[in-house]
């Protein structure tokens, strides 16, 4: 007679060893996959690579528009058809390109794509800012609460390049896309400039009156 527990344990042993197969078979998988990524991410964040040529000339298309692109001109150059995000990215990388290689020089792991790039260079500007913050609260008092006489005055007047990277920075910050606020922003010039003329155009028409 076939021992009933003895052949339920043989099963069961079974099992878990064809699990432990296929987990194993995967964990080899996924490494074969992450250092595919690292090596195309490496490659297409080269001079000559995919996303520095995407970013260079989303960045020259930039210029050319003055702050936004119309989709009409993507479809010209045929980068339409690429990924609205891809295009941001990339379009951001080439803009810091200097902090973000200095960032993926220390890092230890390395990066897969850009989206995990700035989300890790985003984590360290935060963390950074709470080293900041930390520093300052722990002061003495006398030298959080300095005399006003003797009070730095804070900056009243940005120029537009600085305004411009706080926006960058606070865009990668919230992952909100830069190109959703250059459209509000064209927006509200639209309607400030609709104003103006309805303005001049009132006034005109009392001076005419009169």
């Amino acid at each position: 007679m076939t021992n009933t527990n003895t052949a339920n344990t043989d099963t069961n042993t079974a099992v878990l060893a064809t699990l432990e197969l296929q987990g194993a078979d995967i964990a080899r998988q996924w490494k074969a996959i992450t250092k595919g990524d690292k090596a195309r991410f490496t490659q297409q964040t080269q001079a000559d690579g995919f996303d520095m040529q995407l970013g260079k000339l989303m960045v020259a298309l930039s210029v050319e528009c003055e702050g936004r692109i119309k989709s009409t001109r993507l479809a010209d150059c045929g980068i339409n058809v690429v990924d609205k995000r891809r295009r941001s990215e990339a379009m951001w990388f080439v803009n810091n390109e200097v902090e973000a290689r200095e960032f993926i020089a220390k890092s230890k792991k390395g990066f897969t794509s850009l989206s995990a790039l700035q989300k890790a260079m985003a984590v360290a500007d935060k963390k950074a800012s709470s080293k900041d913050d930390t520093a300052s609260t722990d002061k003495p008092e006398a030298d959080a609460s300095p005399k006003t006489s003797e009070a730095k005055q804070l900056p009243t007047e940005f120029s537009k390049d600085e305004i411009f990277k706080q926006l960058i920075k606070v865009c990668n910050d919230s992952g909100v896309d830069i190109m959703d606020i250059a459209e509000m922003l064209l927006r509200e010039a639209d309607a400030i400039e609709a104003d103006a003329s309805s303005a001049v155009a009132e006034a005109i028409r009392h001076s005419k009156a009169s």
